[in-house]
């Protein structure tokens, strides 16, 4: 959810509940307030009937439709009431004023009405008409609030853009826009110390790799050379030939690992910025021509059903190895006269093969110096590196097993 809908939700919802529990508050302070005007009307009323009455003799004279007199023993406690009249077959509700008020050698009830309907009306308006001020209000805010938010938030979307364009194996440093919010301009400052640092710790880390395999691969070439020699020298016995024969074979398998290790942290460090649109069919054919030999000695059958049409912009030296080491497996784990298919189209290459299922869980079979039972001598990386390339381009690879070993990239 984006911060502008998030703080948008939060201020309707907490206004909703503001506006409800005011709305409600308004309505009944109003209602005392106008009550407490009703209460002061209805006693001027009596007062000017009390003036009146010591202008006249007889009481009855100002008795109307609003004020009512009846005659009644003795004195009684003024009471402010509601009530009802009905007239032309509607309900009228009125506040009522009774006292008692003595007058010719008589005690008289009086009660005075006074109608509430206006009183009613006016509070509804009130109400009403502060209610849509607020709500005016309220709409008034949340604009301005969700454009304000809305514009201090353009250089922090401004960054995240620059963030996930930023390619440490490039030049360019991380040029962010000034901001005027001092917390997003001490997250730009930061995230440009973090680029710096980062580039740095890239320089070295490129710098150190080259270094390894370049120092690490003089050593075993001379290993193995002097081993070589020892081969060919007749003074060794057969024992001691056999002990130079595993370091020789240990030396080059040692020798493969580095390289292996060495190209994974190339591509982790993106070595192989440089990429081409490359038909994938061609690429596939090519691995399969270079594996010719070793298909027709383990008289593996091979069908292919290809879409010639089918590119992917990558890394020529990537492709190969991707697609390389896809084949490679293929072959080396297969059984004799064990089937080998590949299906391409326009976004999906499938390969499976026949082969030995794999104990454990399917993911494994991409973590490095993973083998199997039936292929102990293999280093194990070749997946390594084939789940880095992909990783690299987007490319989600799926392993299976249902008879055949299956392995399926989505393009």
């Amino acid at each position: 959810m984006r911060l502008t809908t998030k703080t948008g939700l939060s201020f309707i919802s907490a206004s909703a509940i503001f506006f409800f529990l005011g709305s409600i508050l308004m309505y009944f302070s109003v209602r005392i307030i106008l009550a407490e005007d009703l209460k002061d009307r209805l006693l001027d009323m009596q007062s000017n009937f009390i003036s009146n009455l010591s202008l006249i003799d007889d009481i009855e004279l100002l008795k109307n439709n609003k004020v009512f007199i009846t005659a009644q023993e003795k004195y009684s406690h003024t009471l402010f009431t509601d009530t009802v009249l009905i007239k032309s077959g509607s309900y009228n509700l009125f506040r009522k004023i009774s006292f008692s008020q003595y007058s010719q050698n008589k005690i008289y009830r009086i009660e005075i009405l006074q109608s509430q309907s206006q009183t009613d009306l006016l509070i509804w308006r009130i109400v009403i008409l502060n209610v849509g001020l607020a709500m005016l209000f309220f709409l008034i805010s949340f604009f301005v609030n969700h454009l304000t938010v809305k514009r201090t938030l353009k250089v922090f979307y401004s960054t995240i853009s620059r963030l996930e364009n930023f390619d440490v194996s490039k030049a360019e440093s991380l040029d962010l826009e000034n901001a005027e919010i001092d917390e997003i301009m001490k997250l730009n400052d930061v995230f440009k110390q973090m680029s710096s640092k980062i580039r740095t710790d890239f320089d070295e880390q490129k710098e150190y790799t080259e270094n390894v395999s370049h120092e690490l691969q003089t050593p075993l070439a001379i290993i193995s050379s002097k081993a070589e020699e020892l081969l060919q020298s007749n003074h060794l016995n057969e024992f001691e030939m056999k002990q130079v024969g595993i370091i020789m074979n240990t030396t080059n398998r040692l020798a493969k690992i580095n390289q292996s290790l060495i190209f994974l942290t190339k591509i982790d460090n993106r070595f192989y910025t440089d990429e081409e649109d490359l038909n994938i069919s061609e690429l596939l054919n090519e691995k399969l021509s270079f594996f010719k030999d070793l298909i027709d000695e383990k008289r593996i059958i091979v069908t292919l059903n290809m879409d010639n049409e089918t590119d992917i912009r990558i890394n020529k030296y990537l492709a190969d190895t991707l697609f390389l080491n896809l084949i490679k497996n293929s072959i080396m784990h297969n059984i004799e006269g064990g089937i080998l298919e590949i299906n391409l189209n326009k976004d999906t290459l499938i390969i499976k093969n026949n082969g030995a299922p794999i104990k454990g869980d399917s993911h494994d079979v991409f973590k490095r110096f993973f083998r199997t039972e039936v292929n102990k001598e293999s280093l194990g990386i070749g997946l390594s590196i084939v789940k880095r390339i992909c990783d690299l381009y987007n490319l989600k690879i799926t392993y299976g097993y249902k008879v055949l070993h299956i392995f399926k990239i989505k393009f």
